[in-house]
Formats: C-alpha cells, structure tokens, sequence
C-alpha cells in the first residue's frame, strides 16, 4: 500500500481542559500519512487519480479552526473520521502536536485507524 504524507501542518484551535487553554487558540502541528493505492495516479500523471494532499490539507485546517475540544484525541478521532469521509484512503495515521501545553517539551498523540475499525 501506498501513503500520501502530510508533514507539520500547522493550525490553530481552541483545545484543552483547563481554562487558560478555552481562552484563545492555540497551534497545533499535525502529520498525517494516509493509505492509498497510487496505481493509477502513477499512470496517469493525473491529479483526479490521485489523493490532493492540498485538499486534505485544507479540510484538517478549516475543521480545526471552527470546532473546539478538550482532548487531542478526540481531534483526532474526529480527524481521521472527517478524511475517510471526504477521501478513499484505506488507513490513517495522525499525530497533533500541542507546542504551549507543557513546560520543556511537547505533548503528542498519534494514532491508526484503518477504514474498517472506524466503521
């Protein structure tokens, strides 16, 4: 199997328990990598055979910035759930990043669902 990566993109959102984190948004820094049999698009040179990165890049983004959570994992259940959705991806892979949650390093999730467990 193939997979189309998204590296470190970068969004913001209102996230988090504590109420200094519900005031503002805050970045987060997502990578995604997302199964895909990339045959055709092989072939073809052709954009409507192949998964447009900057499409899901685009949707992650948009979603981010209207919707509010208090866990990075629900995110990014929501997140994988929203790209197979709108994408024929067979799996996803997703880490978010949350930079200002703790002092001297870096809070992550990550998580794989393939298209069958979320149904």
């Amino acid at each position: 199997m193939d997979k189309v990566l998204i590296e470190q993109l970068e969004v913001s959102t209102v996230i988090g328990v504590y109420e200094w984190e519900k005031q503002q948004p805050q970045p987060l820094i997502i990578d995604l990598a997302m199964d895909i049999d990339c045959t055709a698009a092989m072939q073809s040179d052709d954009l409507t055979d192949a998964l447009d990165y900057a499409k899901v890049a685009e949707l992650v983004t948009q979603y981010c910035n209207k919707e509010q959570f208090q866990l990075l994992e629900k995110l990014a259940g929501e997140l994988i759930r929203l790209i197979f959705t709108e994408f024929s991806v067979a799996a996803v892979k997703i880490k978010i990043r949350k930079p200002q949650a703790i002092e001297n390093g870096i809070a992550a999730v990550e998580c794989f669902r393939t298209r069958e467990q979320m149904n």
